[in-house]
């Protein structure tokens, strides 16, 4: 198992994963981003945002959200799936860097660490293939992308 990937409790076969894995690149080479949400300037909105984002995380790696939303220090695979989430809320989501740490329960500078800490990893193949599919999975939940969502005919 590649090291980026050591740290985070998966239940899936990356190299399937890879292959059912539909890319967007953008003119770097790197994976095109939703269009973010417009800006949450009301603290209860970003929480109740980042709420869903724990809630679906914790269902996506199988992890306790009660592990995932503890304000101590928790084992490297939780804090390795948070940070997932904190950048995803971040990048994908648009919200800014002190709303996703206030909905985390975690100051700015863990939001920031989390998000270079995740882009570096994303380096890695399988590791970005993992996090684009939570990207995906949190565009859909979050209606960003409004063709991933098919009405039943």
């Amino acid at each position: 198992m590649p090291d980026a990937l050591a740290d985070i409790p998966l239940g899936v076969d990356c190299a399937v994963m890879r292959e059912s894995t539909c890319r967007d690149f953008d003119e770097t080479g790197r994976t095109r981003r939703a269009a973010p949400v417009a800006t949450v300037s009301d603290p209860a909105t970003a929480s109740a945002m980042c709420d869903g984002i724990i809630d679906l995380i914790a269902i996506f790696f199988n992890v306790s959200g009660r592990q995932l939303r503890s304000p101590h220090r928790t084992s490297r695979p939780v804090s390795r799936v948070r940070q997932i989430g904190m950048y995803v809320a971040h990048v994908t989501l648009g919200m800014k860097m002190t709303a996703v740490g206030t909905g985390f329960g975690r100051d700015k500078s863990t939001v920031v660490h989390a998000c270079h800490t995740i882009e570096d990893m994303r380096d890695d193949e399988d590791f970005d293939v993992i996090v684009s599919r939570v990207e995906r999975l949190i565009s859909v939940a979050f209606s960003l992308d409004h063709h991933a969502v098919r009405a039943d005919d």
